[in-house]
């Protein structure tokens, strides 16, 4: 590596901002210019230091981690931005790579994955960990198939964005004219395929797609 990288660290627990710190530039080209304990500070953060990776806790308050990695990426579209998750689903992964990260790693990962992710966003490399990428394939392969990252069938797409839109199982129901059985079954579906457990998660689905 020809130089040094600034990299700002993002995270609400300082005991965790400061381990990383700690082995990152024990084992990387890199200078942590801030710390950051929520969105506000991470967008503050960012603009005053101008570096060139974040690291941040998709899970950061005061704004939401999703909405903070969108008003980073708005300001500064060259900064490379790895997400670290503790809901580290395929779902979050192809969310946080659609907002433009180009790294997702759980949280819970051991230290050289943290070093292996900053290395590759110091190469411009996307990163993801070992054990998500077989899925990770799989996932992109339904894309060619069905049109949608998740092999979802088009009544599973309608069905999704009517729920996330807020309707219920029953006027969703009615809409298609068919049973509220049939709606459940369609999104017991869609949870299964997205590994979604929520409505909230639901909601980046619709974002991703």
């Amino acid at each position: 590596m020809d130089h040094r990288s600034a990299i700002v660290i993002a995270d609400s627990h300082e005991i965790i901002r400061e381990g990383i710190a700690s082995r990152l530039v024990e084992s990387c080209e890199v200078d942590v210019v801030a710390e950051a304990s929520d969105g506000y500070s991470a967008i503050k953060a960012c603009r005053q230091h101008n570096p060139e990776i974040l690291l941040m806790d998709l899970s950061l308050t005061r704004p939401s981690g999703p909405e903070t990695l969108t008003k980073i990426r708005q300001s500064n579209p060259d900064l490379k931005v790895v997400v670290l998750s503790s809901d580290a689903s395929i779902s979050n992964a192809f969310f946080v790579l659609s907002r433009g990260a180009i790294g997702f790693m759980p949280k819970q990962a051991k230290g050289m994955d943290f070093v292996n992710a900053i290395r590759a966003a110091q190469s411009g490399y996307t990163y993801l960990p070992m054990d998500f990428l077989k899925e990770f394939v799989r996932s992109r392969r339904n894309l060619t198939r069905t049109g949608n990252i998740f092999g979802l069938s088009p009544r599973e797409i309608e069905i999704l964005e009517a729920c996330v839109n807020g309707q219920t199982a029953k006027e969703v129901a009615q809409n298609f004219d068919i049973s509220v059985r049939t709606v459940e079954t369609h999104r017991n579906s869609i949870y299964k395929k997205t590994s979604c457990k929520c409505f909230k998660e639901l909601a980046s689905i619709v974002t991703a797609m």
